[in-house]
């Protein structure tokens, strides 16, 4: 296929002049002198940038940090069954300061445990005046023995000092629901109320 010889295009053979640049190809100079057809200067191809290829190594590993950490938290919630949450500790106090029991009677405090909390337990302590002898008698018992004991019956309870001036309140008690009761009992005392300086705190896990 012939070239111009002035612009360097591809024309026909039977062209007169180039559709490109209107040069008479039947011209001598055109027969003489024949161009050879001009190639396009090759294209280079860019390399390829570091800091491209930096950042798409970095954001691969930022997805891959990501799905597991996503991982890590789903084992989590499902084997602790509280979203992941650790159980923790808690402290609530029942009674604290001075109480005075009537001679022949008995003040209680209610304590109520809720469903789901572990590691249960009454910790305190109490020292009692008053009378010939200063004691108290404290126990702790839950609803059923407490109902029982009101009305003179012999009961199971999880903690009971006996008569004592002072002592250390320490009952574990069951995991669960349930209501309890702590009590300062001077039922063995006729005429003489019984002053106690006393502190009890429900411990548990949830």
């Amino acid at each position: 296929m012939p070239f111009c010889p002035k612009c360097g295009k591809e024309v026909g053979i039977d062209t007169t002049f180039c559709p490109s640049c209107g040069f008479n190809l039947k011209s001598p100079s055109a027969q003489t002198s024949p161009m050879a057809p001009v190639a396009p200067p090759p294209t280079a191809s860019k390399p390829k940038s570091n800091l491209m290829r930096n950042l798409g190594i970095l954001v691969v590993v930022v997805v891959l940090v990501i799905i597991v950490l996503a991982a890590l938290a789903s084992m989590g919630g499902g084997a602790g069954g509280s979203g992941g949450i650790l159980p923790s500790q808690h402290t609530t106090n029942i009674v604290n300061g001075l109480i005075t029991v009537s001679a022949g009677s008995y003040n209680y405090y209610p304590v109520d445990i809720s469903a789901g909390v572990t590691g249960v337990s009454l910790q305190g302590s109490f020292t009692a005046t008053g009378g010939s002898g200063n004691d108290i008698d404290v126990l702790i018992m839950d609803s059923t023995a407490f109902t029982n004991w009101q009305n003179g019956h012999q009961v199971s309870v999880y903690y009971d000092s006996g008569q004592e001036t002072t002592g250390t309140v320490s009952a574990n008690l069951p995991s669960g629901s349930g209501t309890y009761y702590l009590v300062y009992s001077n039922t063995f005392s006729t005429f003489s109320a019984k002053n106690v300086q006393t502190t009890v705190n429900l411990a548990y896990t949830s």
